[in-house]
């Protein structure tokens, strides 16, 4: 954890930090405690005891007029270039230097770290989230435990109310790494039940109120795709409703709906030992969509939003569904179950119509869905598809792409709409042999919501990373948080 504390008084850390970029003179002069200091780090650059090479961090012993000084230089490049992107490496990169170096008290000269090209306020936030975001770490569940780091962090700035934009990054840093905790969570403790008590207790004396649905009410309630995919497994499905009623109380709210699949066996559709492999994380839709509630209630966003999980474990046994069942979904529309891997079209079916009773303006849902979304783009870039929402679709992927996030819309044609009707025995059909099965798996999902803008994140790709980065160690990475809190603020 990193305490923030602004001061433009005298700083007396052992440790100091500046930003260091490519061109001397785009620093101009470094004043530490009223001593110029900008010859000494022109000199150390020159004679390479530094570097301004971006995201590079450098440690060095720095004499000054009374003292000497530990200097760690954070390498920004050249200014003219610097964004959120080259923000989030190069503080992502400090963080994590100095929670290995178990520095926990340093200054920082804030005015090094800015430029002309992108707001102090910005600057500090991102700062503030990768305090959070880059230094996380899962070890619940090891006797060894890494000790809490702490870090106290004096910014030098005589703008105070920059305070508030370090504490935001770093609420938004404490959200990504809430749904990062409940995607590392293993399935034999992260049912769908313990799930829902655990979302309960998170928002207990918040300003978000939480409903769950238990698997008798979802079966007597009609939610007849979710009660099939779980009916196989002894932990049954639920359906959490989470809402948050910031704005006017006369505006339709936002529906943010989650792929909450806490195991995917595959079901009788099994998948091989290789593909059943880290299938904990198919549930990284739903933990990505409480962290981006937690966010908005904790930064008091004006807005209303109602949150729709659809928890459920894709077993085998002689209760689980099998291909060929005719199922009847929430909406009384009859699907012929083909594939039982094909599952979280399914659990968003019925969980797409449930939030579509809320009236909302708009539907985002966020789900590990297909591997053909990651053939098509990649592991790191989210499928986007588009149900009447051009302006919304348009703004989040510029959102997105200002977030260090990529996605990129697929189409959904009058193809999909004529594929996801060819059964012979039902209304609809929840798999096809053919290709572009991404883009029929979101077709399916959005024909739930009727009408209703709606836009689907095919997040199978970027929702976990199997290496560290700036961002973070690999594993969930929480994809689409801040790109969706970018957009809603």
């Amino acid at each position: 954890m990193v305490n923030f504390n602004i001061s433009n008084t005298v700083l007396n850390s052992e440790v100091f930090i500046i930003g260091l970029p490519d061109h001397i003179n785009q620093l101009g002069y470094i004043n530490y405690n009223n001593e110029d200091i900008t010859k000494q780090i022109d000199t150390y650059r020159h004679h390479h005891l530094i570097s301004s090479q971006l995201g590079k961090i450098s440690s060095t012993l720095l004499p000054l007029k009374d003292s000497s000084k530990r200097l760690i230089t954070v390498g920004l490049g050249n200014l003219k270039t610097l964004d959120y992107g080259t923000l989030l490496r190069a503080f992502g990169n400090l963080f994590q230097f100095l929670k290995e170096e178990r520095v926990t008290e340093a200054d920082v000269l804030f005015d090094t770290l800015i430029s002309k090209k992108i707001e102090q306020t910005k600057v500090a936030e991102v700062m503030g989230l990768q305090s959070e975001q880059a230094v996380y770490s899962f070890d619940n569940y090891k006797s060894d435990k890494s000790a809490p780091y702490q870090l106290e962090l004096n910014i030098s700035t005589n703008k105070e109310d920059l305070h508030r934009y370090f504490i935001n990054g770093a609420i938004i840093g404490q959200s990504v790494n809430v749904a990062r905790d409940y995607s590392n969570m293993p399935p034999n403790i992260l049912t769908p039940n313990y799930f829902a008590e655990q979302v309960t207790q998170h928002f207990d004396e918040t300003s978000v109120k939480v409903d769950i649905k238990d698997g008798k009410q979802l079966l007597d309630e009609g939610f007849g795709l979710i009660h099939a995919v779980g009916k196989g497994s002894e932990n049954p499905p639920v359906v959490i409703t989470m809402t948050y009623n910031g704005g006017d109380s006369e505006d339709a709210p936002i529906a943010l709906v989650g792929k909450g699949i806490t195991y995917d066996s595959g079901g009788y559709s099994i998948k091989s030992k290789i593909g059943m492999q880290t299938m904990k994380f198919d549930m990284c839709g739903a933990a990505n969509v409480v962290g981006m509630i937690d966010a908005i209630s904790r930064l008091q966003i004006p807005i209303n939003i109602v949150g729709v999980i659809a928890s459920a474990e894709n077993m085998i046994s002689s209760n689980a569904m099998k291909p060929d069942d005719v199922l009847t979904a929430l909406s009384g529309e009859t699907v012929e179950m083909l594939n039982s891997d094909a599952e979280g079209r399914l659990v968003l079916g019925d969980a797409v119509f449930y939030a579509n009773q809320f009236q909302p303006k708009i539907i985002l849902d966020f789900a590990t869905l297909t591997g053909a979304a990651v053939a098509a783009l990649g592991e790191d870039k989210a499928a986007l598809f588009n149900s009447n929402a051009d302006k919304e679709i348009e703004e989040i992927r510029v959102s997105a792409k200002e977030m260090d996030e990529y996605a990129f819309e697929l189409p959904m044609t009058q193809t999909e709409q004529r594929l996801i009707r060819q059964s012979d025995v039902a209304d609809l059909v929840n798999h096809t042999n053919g290709h572009g099965k991404a883009l029929f798996a979101a077709t399916f999902i959005t024909h739930f919501s009727g009408s209703t803008p709606h836009i689907h994140f095919d997040i199978a790709g970027p929702a976990t990373t199997n290496k560290t980065s700036y961002k973070g160690p690999k594993g969930p990475t929480g994809s689409m948080i801040t790109t969706v809190l970018n957009w809603l603020r």
